[in-house]
């Protein structure tokens, strides 16, 4: 089983993006595109430590929408900057930055997103042959300060 730190984005956000994600699997019929929620990867950890007190990147972010697939994974990207702060706190890093969507390459028309709220969470991953199982066992909302 593999852990990870995300960034669970907010439910607006992750409805949009699993319509997204229904697009890519109605054109490629590839199931990476059903197995895990919309998020960050922010990079692997430990379950079963307690999730930190981390530094929220600022908010809101907005992504024009442009897929890209590398490191076997499509995404769509952020500047990896974006990042970094949180990752450093976290002692962990991952190969892209972004929001992950599957893990085959597809393309479809651009449409742009913001992030206005997310949280920091633990997903646990377990692939069994076809099967991909996640949980999602803890969360802390961050707040970024934002002005209103």
């Amino acid at each position: 089983m593999e852990s990870y730190y995300i960034l669970r984005l907010g439910k607006d956000l992750r409805t949009k993006l699993m319509k997204l994600r229904t697009q890519l699997f109605e054109i490629s019929g590839k199931g990476s595109f059903c197995c895990l929620e919309p998020c960050v990867i922010l990079g692997p950890c430990d379950c079963s430590s307690t999730l930190p007190f981390v530094p929220c990147p600022r908010l809101p972010i907005t992504i024009d929408g442009t897929l890209r697939y590398e490191e076997g994974q499509l995404f769509l990207p952020l500047d990896p900057t974006i990042l970094s702060d949180i990752r450093t706190a976290l002692g962990t890093e991952y190969p892209i930055s972004g929001i992950h969507l599957g893990t085959d390459h597809v393309s479809v028309p651009s449409e742009s997103f913001t992030i206005r709220s997310v949280s920091l969470a633990v997903l646990t991953v377990e692939r069994r042959e076809d099967l991909t199982l996640w949980n999602v066992l803890s969360e802390r909302h961050l707040d970024s300060d934002r002005e209103n």
